[in-house]
């Protein structure tokens, strides 16, 4: 029987699973310890294409009935509660488009998977061998594999391993994210045309104040879905500010708590609106986190292929959440990848030529979807330009 690939991370096992190669994914978390790290997530054109290919007839309409409403525009907002006109930020490209919530994503995308899933899994190394791959765990146990795929976010244990010279960019700039419930209280404090679609809170005239991005989150099919959890409907908010706005007391973001993290929203917005500040005023405090917003730069330096070791998503090419791309591009990622296994006779078939071609393909994508996502977040986010932020190490 063949090795299986494994995976630290997600978004990859049901294209292998419908295709029948065999493999293991390893999640840090436990099956319900997901911390906060934003509520909603645009899945576009390239994201849908790769569901379409990946997902089972079943889980695909199961997905869709995990939904919440179709995005569409609110209204765009002064600080002080005055209208200004609105123009949506660059988005992906046109075609079907679902908004989700990012913790029902997840559990959607590893229904049918629950015998190849394996929680607080936290990977600390790995060892290539000739003929396989070895990882091993922080709680003593290894696990062999014909190819392991790091699947693992923006601080990557398999990319600092696979690519320790990888530099990315530090923006500059800091998001809190925050959950407010939607609550009959809560909605008779906020005016009627801040219920719907997503909208925009800027002062053009003023770069130093932060921006605020909300919409409403709700979820028309919740009653005919009984194997995924779905929230009550909540507004999804993210307050975007830029570092030198922030204490130095408070820069040390990785180690704000939540709370720590809504009083920081609460006082960077002290003098808005009375009825915008009700969004923070009445949000769910738990459910507040603040990070940096970090990218890989547009032109991604190719690294040394291994045909044990590859990357996806994040771990690849980390970009801002402003053109909302990075889901839709780590989809397209694995999509590929699995089509690739698949098309080479299975994983025991899998070369370094196959791995070189696919993180080609992969660093040509992203460079497209990183200068999409910035043209967003210079529009509207008060992104600074690629050439003005801190190189850093990831």
């Amino acid at each position: 029987m063949s090795l299986p690939v494994l995976i630290n991370g997600a978004g990859l096992g049901g294209a292998l699973k419908r295709n029948n190669i065999p493999f293991k994914l390893f999640e840090r978390n436990g099956q319900s310890n997901v911390r906060a790290q934003g509520y909603r997530l645009r899945i576009t054109s390239s994201g849908v294409e790769a569901l379409d290919k990946a997902l089972t007839p079943e889980v695909f309409t199961l997905f869709e009935k995990t939904c919440a409403d179709a995005p569409k525009l609110g209204v765009r907002v002064k600080p002080d509660g005055s209208t200004a006109p609105f123009a949506a930020p660059p988005g992906g490209p046109g075609g079907r488009a679902y908004t989700v919530d990012r913790s029902v994503f997840r559990d959607t995308l590893l229904t049918g998977l629950e015998g190849n899933v394996f929680f607080d899994k936290n990977l600390e190394q790995y060892t290539v061998h000739e003929d396989k791959v070895t990882v091993s765990f922080s709680d003593g146990t290894t696990e062999d594999g014909a190819l392991l795929v790091g699947a693992d976010g923006v601080r990557s244990s398999v990319r600092r391993q696979h690519i320790p010279n990888f530099r990315g960019l530090d923006t500059g700039m800091r998001i809190i994210f925050g959950k407010t419930p939607l609550t009959p209280e809560f909605l008779a404090k906020l005016p009627e045309e801040y219920r719907d679609g997503m909208s925009l809170v800027t002062n053009e005239d003023d770069n130093s104040q932060p921006v605020l991005m909300f919409e409403s989150i709700q979820f028309p099919h919740a009653e005919e879905v009984s194997t995924v959890n779905i929230p009550a409907p909540y507004m999804y908010w993210v307050l975007v500010v830029h570092r030198s706005k922030i204490s130095s007391s408070d820069q040390d973001l990785w180690h704000l708590s939540a709370s720590e993290a809504a009083n920081l929203a609460d006082q960077l917005t002290s003098s808005w609106n009375p009825h915008i500040r009700t969004i923070f005023g009445m949000s769910d405090i738990n459910q507040t986190s603040i990070h940096s917003i970090l990218s890989a730069g547009p032109e991604i330096d190719a690294w040394r292929p291994s045909a044990r070791v590859t990357l996806l998503g994040d771990a690849a090419h980390v970009m801002p959440p402003t053109g909302a791309m990075g889901a839709n591009t780590a989809l397209r990622d694995a999509a590929d990848l699995a089509q690739r296994i698949v098309a080479v006779g299975g994983v025991q078939s899998v070369d370094e030529a196959m791995i070189r071609s696919y993180e080609a393909d992969l660093r040509d994508f992203a460079k497209t979807a990183i200068e999409l996502s910035w043209r967003g977040g210079l529009k509207s986010f008060g992104l600074k330009p690629v050439e003005e932020c801190e190189p850093i190490s990831m």
